[in-house]
């Protein structure tokens, strides 16, 4: 069987090691002829940089499983892939696995610290020459009220990672979900926003639902802080470019865009984050090196026993 790596940069050795040993045959995308690269391909490891959709399947003809190291699948078209019989193996539900993956809590914790103390203008200010820290007096989290939109697994280990500076928590989940005692569930997304100075985004995201976050909700932060490392498509994007825009939040710090593979809006981030608190970065919440290194070798070791009919059932969830 043919395994085609699309994103082959620093894709783990091992990884490959455990394919080539399965008896696979393992080639990597170099950049130029996708088409060419695509025709053969059995198995396809995918990373964020393509929008898999009819299009980039027809290339794709004997393609059976596409494989990705992510929880989300905003990246592909779901109901295209199970007309063509392709299958997904990709980390959605393996709780247990992902318990002990904190690349994208970690991130989302530090995007509310750098949010707080204004980081991004202060590094810039001294990159510059300047050195006037009177210019970015910022606040502490200790104290602060946190809302948590969605308590899965990322957003009990941020609403953990906040309480441990001082924060009082809130939260709201669609779901029966795992809280501490001293967290308060409160029953609507409105609700959340109107009782909180940090808003964080921690929900999952299904193809074509409709944003948590909508112009009504966004209305209402005014003066808030958003953080969000979830999905783009999560919010109403425009509402909420219009918002920073008008200098209605406090800051906000985004990992994540709406169609982050196709016509995005960063050259408007871009230009609305001149001069004010806000902060993107480029979907990097779960790439660091042991994560990724981690998920690789996870979903090969899924692949494996998919392959062999020793596939294991997932928690639900």
């Amino acid at each position: 069987m043919q395994v085609g790596l699309l994103e082959p940069d620093r894709f783990d050795p091992a990884a490959i090691a455990q394919l080539r040993a399965m008896g696979h045959i393992v080639v990597s995308f170099d950049g130029r002829d996708l088409q060419e690269f695509l025709k053969p391909v059995e198995v396809l490891f995918v990373r964020l940089a393509h929008q898999i959709d009819a299009a980039f399947l027809a290339q794709a003809p004997a393609l059976r499983y596409l494989c990705s190291p992510t929880t989300g699948h905003a990246h592909m078209d779901e109901h295209e892939l199970a007309a063509r019989g392709i299958r997904i193996v990709s980390l959605r539900g393996e709780q247990s696995f992902l318990e002990t993956i904190r690349a994208t809590p970690e991130h989302t914790f530090g995007l509310v610290l750098a949010l707080l103390r204004r980081y991004r203008g202060a590094f810039a200010h001294v990159d510059g020459g300047g050195w006037d820290r009177d210019l970015f007096r910022g606040e502490e989290l200790y104290g602060q009220s946190v809302g948590i939109l969605g308590l899965g697994r990322v957003g009990f280990r941020v609403a953990s990672y906040c309480e441990a500076f001082g924060a009082q928590i809130s939260y709201v989940d669609t779901k029966e979900v795992k809280a501490a005692p001293s967290w308060q569930r409160l029953p609507s997304v409105r609700q959340l926003v109107e009782a909180n100075r940090i808003i964080i985004l921690c929900a999952s995201y299904a193809n074509g639902t409709a944003p948590i976050l909508g112009r009504a909700e966004i209305a209402a932060m005014r003066g808030r802080y958003l953080v969000n490392t979830a999905r783009g498509e999560l919010v109403d994007e425009q509402a909420l470019l219009e918002a920073v825009e008008a200098d209605a939040l406090e800051g906000v710090a985004t990992d994540v865009l709406s169609h982050e593979t196709g016509a995005h809006q960063l050259s408007r981030w871009n230009a609305a984050a001149i001069g004010r608190n806000i902060i993107v970065t480029p979907h990097i919440g779960g790439a660091t090196f042991t994560a990724m290194a981690r998920t690789e070798n996870f979903i090969v070791g899924k692949l494996a026993q998919i392959l062999d009919g020793t596939e294991k059932q997932h928690e639900a969830g």
